[in-house]
């Protein structure tokens, strides 16, 4: 039970004065000096950094002028918004966390089927069958609680992104579908009424998300940290297009919310007090368009494998199995970069694929193996580049440049101002940073590390080590095809930890 009962009981009767006198609540707030919130995460889904500008994006833009600017953050690969929502509130990458794909494969929950991690009650049920240990490491909110502290996640993502960002349930969750504890659904309905009706751009669900974190998350419970996961441009950009007019709209409207949500902050008095990080889950592609070429490649193997998002488990067979969808891969030109698991001495266990190890994806949950699509700089029609080998008109979860690059702006008390950074980070950094600020050490689970060097006190930006490398995996397939496959993976690392920047694919005839 949180400490602070007589503060939370006050929040929650003033908070009710202000709905019956239609008073703003942020005036209740005002006189019960509920403010604890210390740091605020912003999350943009499917922000491409290209995509902020002072014309588009004019409150976030000021807000990155006055602050600090990343031109190297990472999303974590498979770059697909599930997993990355449980690096932000782990701290840890896929394989470590255990959250491996937008759709992923549990045989200890279900042996028939892959689970949907949007749909909170597959992600609740496999946390029963589990035992709590979904996310497999502990979470942000677990953490902050032993210690008295509490985290609220105000989303309009879906539900399941909502239940893991909240760290399994172990957050204040307030999402349309999904309001936990559910001793907070009262409160919901009576502010907000029934869930909006989801759209394109989705006006409404955003601005409800914001709403809940300033009058509930702020104005009525004694929150540390507060989560805010915009869905929008990605739930536009999906079926718009990158570029277009409606995706374009989509952007302004969220900036729109994020300008609310700094109005907000400035109205109780937390201009000075709350450090502020925006960041993107992922990136965002055009697709070619094609109608299913990945499918069709795996085709032969349906009696013999289960495919969840771009895992390969193999179930009859074993290792020839492998190795023949292996081969199928590397001979389909829509498929691009391709890993497996890694044998004793560290090399992957098929010739021409990258190990897990080398992208953070061994796990206990891995699949025998994993693809990406294919990618290439293409413009598309709007004059926006990246374009990647899968069906559809616009989306992410490749090892393209274009979907690994997100987002990470900064500003607050506590990081530096106008400034600018090229040094590498990631999504999974961004939980030891709170941590951090906090007083905290990370938890031993955490795989990223503290982005000291965009706080005022920490080192300065310029000497930061950072060194860049690549694997080379490279295989002749054999005849009659004799095709050679070659994958390059890029990394950079930064004292310790390692970032997976991009990869390149190569086909040949000699």
């Amino acid at each position: 039970m949180h400490t602070n009962r007589k503060a939370f009981a006050l929040a929650t009767l003033l908070t009710a004065l202000a709905l019956l006198l239609r008073l703003p609540t942020h005036v209740a707030a005002a006189a019960q000096q509920v403010r604890r919130v210390r740091a605020v995460v912003v999350v943009f889904d499917g922000l491409r950094p290209d995509y902020v500008t002072a014309a588009r994006m004019p409150n976030l833009h000021a807000f990155g002028a006055s602050g600090v600017v990343s031109t190297a953050h990472h999303s974590l690969f498979p770059t697909v918004t599930r997993v990355n929502a449980s690096a932000l509130i782990t701290g840890a990458n896929p394989g470590t966390h255990g959250v491996l794909d937008n759709i992923i494969y549990l045989p200890a929950v279900d042996s028939a089927r892959a689970l949907n991690t949007g749909d909170a009650t597959d992600m609740m049920r496999a946390d029963r069958a589990l035992s709590g240990q979904l996310l497999m490491v502990p979470t942000l909110p677990y953490l902050l609680r032993a210690q008295g502290k509490r985290v609220v996640v105000a989303s309009a993502g879906s539900s399941g992104s909502a239940y893991l960002l909240g760290g399994a349930g172990r957050a204040i969750i307030l999402q349309n579908e999904l309001v936990l504890p559910q001793q907070y659904e009262a409160m919901v309905r009576t502010m907000f009424g029934p869930p909006p009706v989801d759209a394109s751009p989705n006006l409404a669900a955003n601005a409800r998300a914001v709403d809940a974190l300033l009058r509930i998350g702020i104005d009525s419970i004694d929150t540390d940290v507060g989560f805010l996961w915009l869905s929008d441009p990605d739930h536009t950009a999906h079926g718009a297009g990158v570029g277009s007019a409606m995706a374009d709209s989509s952007i302004r409207a969220a900036d729109r919310e994020f300008g609310r949500l700094l109005q907000g902050l400035h109205e109780r008095g937390l201009d000075g007090q709350v450090d502020v990080f925006v960041v993107s889950d992922h990136g965002f592609s055009t697709h070619a368009g094609r109608d299913a070429p990945i499918g069709t490649v795996l085709a032969p193997f349906k009696d013999r494998i289960v495919v969840a998002g771009g895992a390969v488990y193999v179930r009859r067979g074993g290792d020839t199995t492998r190795s023949d969808v292996v081969r199928a891969l590397q001979a389909a030109a829509p498929i691009g970069a391709i890993f497996t698991k890694a044998r004793r001495d560290g090399a992957a266990s098929e010739p021409g694929t990258l190990p897990y190890d080398s992208i953070g994806w061994s796990s206990a949950r891995s699949g025998d193996v994993l693809f990406s699509a294919d990618w290439s700089h293409t413009m598309n029609a709007a004059s926006m580049a990246g374009r990647t080998e899968q069906g559809g008109t616009a989306g992410h979860g490749t090892s393209s440049p274009y979907d690994i690059v997100a987002t990470l702006i900064a500003r607050g008390p506590h990081v530096r101002a106008a400034a600018g950074t090229n040094v590498a980070s990631s999504n999974a950094d961004i939980a030891p940073t709170l941590l951090h600020l906090l007083g905290m050490p990370s938890a031993p689970s955490m795989t990223g590390r503290a982005l000291t060097e965009l706080l005022r006190d920490g080192p300065a930006i310029a000497n930061m080590r950072v060194v860049r490398d690549s694997l080379v995996a490279v295989t002749t397939l054999p005849a009659p095809s004799s095709l050679r496959y070659r994958v390059t993976a890029y990394r950079t690392r930064v004292g310790r930890t390692l970032y997976f920047d991009s990869t390149q694919t190569q086909r040949s005839r000699d």
